[in-house]
């Protein structure tokens, strides 16, 4: 057995491959942020959070089954291959549901905001499988961008003044964002592809090269914004857990890394009790 399929059969590895890393830490940031901030989101925000982005995952996976298969493939592409009905099934539940929820539970105000953010997301989708040279800025960046979106959305309708007290969160949090998927890109160009990345990923190549210093700069600074605050701490542990995988290079397998690079930004279990 190769060391990819024994990774493949690791228990810990399944929320990753089923797609449910993402909606977790969807759901965690969220609380936190309504929590830290004061803001009330009702019980379908969170449903709807939650069940949106494991649909916009698992989406993806799935259109990234389209593509020529080739030497090397992370893990979550060989495993949608596998598993493409099931997948599939699991997706239509997860559509109906959300579909459901969101028409039947979420808040007007809620909803129409929610229009935008998911028309970007088609637009990111449809740019990326269908038409990638339309895709002018790095799919880093855009997603970056759209889960800060997605976990800012109900708290931004909700908030009174949401200009004013969640921006400066809302920066941290998408510069969270790009610190896990500037490493992730990184290590699967150099370990998996063996080659350079695309023009759109000069930034990223650029980001990775001075990689520690930024990201230190990030934490120390989120320390600085608000030294006691529940939000700016967990976004500080999340940055210094990436770093410490970064700078592990190569000792640890990719796959491993992947997972954990993931887990690092569940820091806000921490700080609910």
């Amino acid at each position: 057995m190769t060391p990819r399929a024994k990774i493949t059969r690791s228990p810990w590895i399944w929320p990753n491959l089923l797609s449910l890393d993402a909606p977790v830490i969807a759901l965690l940031w969220q609380a936190l942020l309504a929590r830290t901030f004061a803001i009330p989101i009702r019980p379908a925000g969170r449903l709807v959070l939650g069940l949106t982005v494991w649909v916009i995952y698992l989406a993806d996976r799935l259109l990234d089954t389209r593509a020529v298969p080739f030497a090397g493939e992370p893990a979550r592409h060989l495993f949608y291959r596998r598993h493409f009905r099931g997948a599939i099934a699991m997706l239509i539940g997860a559509l109906l549901a959300d579909f459901a929820l969101t028409l039947f539970a979420l808040r007007p105000p809620v909803f129409h905001n929610g229009l935008l953010a998911l028309a970007g997301v088609a637009l990111y989708l449809a740019a990326l499988h269908w038409k990638p040279a339309a895709l002018r800025v790095p799919k880093e960046l855009a997603v970056a961008v759209l889960f800060t979106v997605g976990v800012f959305l109900v708290s931004f309708t909700n908030s009174a003044a949401p200009l004013i007290t969640l921006w400066l969160p809302a920066l941290t949090f998408f510069l969270l964002c790009l610190t896990n998927l500037v490493a992730i890109e990184h290590w699967e160009w150099r370990e998996l592809r063996g080659a350079r990345p695309h023009d759109t990923g000069r930034l990223v190549a650029w980001l990775a090269r001075w990689f520690p210093i930024w990201t230190f700069a990030l934490a120390a600074s989120s320390l600085a914004a608000s030294p006691h605050s529940p939000w700016y701490r967990a976004i500080a542990l999340s940055l210094v857990a990436t770093l410490c995988l970064f700078a592990s290079g190569r000792r640890l397998p990719l796959e491993v890394r992947r997972i954990l690079v993931d887990a690092a930004l569940l820091t806000p279990l921490l700080f609910f009790w």
